[in-house]
C-alpha cells in the first residue's frame, strides 16, 4: 500500500514542479532508472532519501507517503490561499491558473472514468498538459456543474444557482452584440493583446490598427461608437486605450466557445 501511495505522490509532485525524471534524478543524485522504478511502483526510495525528497517537494514525509489526514474544505482553501500569498508577483497568477486547470481536468477525468469513456486516460498527464495551456477544447456538463477549458481560459458554473432575469438577458445581449462584428472583434482582440500584460498598459490607435489590420479611421470610429462602453481612454499628446477592468475578461470568455 505504501509503495502505491509514494509512487503516485512522487510522480504527481515531480510533474507539479515541471521536472522530468532525469532532472529529479540529477537533483537527488540517483539514476534515471531509480526514479522510473519509484514512479512505476517497482520499488521504493531508500528510507534515508525520504527527508531529502520531502524537503525538495516542500511537503512532510507523511504527505510524501500519503499518510496525511483527510483535510476539510476550509483546510484546503486556507492552504491554497497561503501558497498564493507566499508567491512573488507573476508566479502567483501562474499557480492560480494551474490550480483552476487542474480542477477542471480532475472533474472531467472523474466523469470520463465513471462513464468508461477513455480507459487509457491518465489524469496526472492531463493535469500537467492542462496547466501548461497545451489543451485545445474540453467541456464537462453534468447537472451539478459545468466546466469548460480552452487554451488559457477556464470556466466553472454552479448550474443549480444559474438564473437570468429579463434585465440580465438584455444586458448580456447588449454586451455580446458588438463582438459579432468581425472588425469590432479584430480591434478588441488587438487591444486585448497589446494591454493584457500590464494593468498600466495602453495602446494607441496606430498600434491597434497595425495589430488588427483594420484602418486607423475605422479603429477610431469603432472605439468612439460600438466599443466605447468597454474601454478607458487616456488623453495626452496622443489618445491611448485599454479595456475597462470589468470588461477585460470578455475575450477569454468568448474564446471558450468551440464553434463548429
Amino acid at each position: 500500500m505504501t509503495a502505491i501511495k509514494i509512487n503516485e505522490q512522487i510522480a504527481f509532485l515531480r510533474k507539479q514542479k515541471g521536472l522530468t525524471q532525469e532532472e529529479l534524478a540529477n537533483t537527488l543524485g540517483v539514476t534515471n532508472q531509480a526514479v522510473s522504478k519509484w514512479e512505476s511502483a517497482q520499488c521504493c526510495p531508500d528510507i534515508q532519501l525520504l527527508p531529502d525528497l520531502a524537503k525538495f517537494f516542500d511537503v512532510s514525509v507523511d504527505e510524501l507517503l500519503g499518510y496525511t489526514p483527510v483535510s476539510t474544505t476550509e483546510d484546503i482553501v486556507l492552504a491554497i490561499r497561503k501558497r498564493i500569498e507566499s508567491l512573488p508577483n507573476g508566479e502567483d497568477f501562474d499557480f492560480t491558473f494551474r490550480i483552476a486547470a487542474a480542477l477542471h481536468t480532475i472533474i472531467l477525468s472523474k466523469k470520463m472514468t465513471a462513464d468508461n469513456l477513455n480507459p487509457g486516460w491518465n489524469t496526472d498527464d492531463a493535469v500537467e498538459h492542462a496547466g501548461n495551456s497545451e489543451w485545445g477544447y474540453s467541456c464537462c456538463n453534468i447537472p451539478e456543474i459545468t466546466t469548460t477549458m480552452r487554451h488559457g481560459a477556464v470556466f466553472f458554473s454552479n448550474n443549480r444557482n444559474l438564473t437570468f432575469m429579463n434585465m440580465d438577458i438584455r444586458r448580456i445581449i447588449s454586451i455580446i452584440k458588438p463582438f459579432s462584428d468581425s472588425k469590432n472583434l479584430k480591434i478588441a482582440t488587438a487591444l486585448y493583446k497589446l494591454t493584457v500584460h500590464s494593468e498600466n498598459a495602453y495602446a494607441t490607435v496606430a498600434q491597434i490598427s497595425d495589430k488588427s489590420g483594420v484602418s486607423s479611421e475605422t479603429v477610431w470610429e469603432r472605439m468612439e461608437e460600438d466599443l466605447s462602453k468597454f474601454i478607458i481612454e487616456k488623453v495626452g499628446l496622443e489618445s491611448e486605450f485599454r479595456f475597462e477592468g470589468m470588461y477585460m475578461n470578455i475575450l477569454p470568455i468568448i474564446s471558450l466557445f468551440d464553434f463548429k
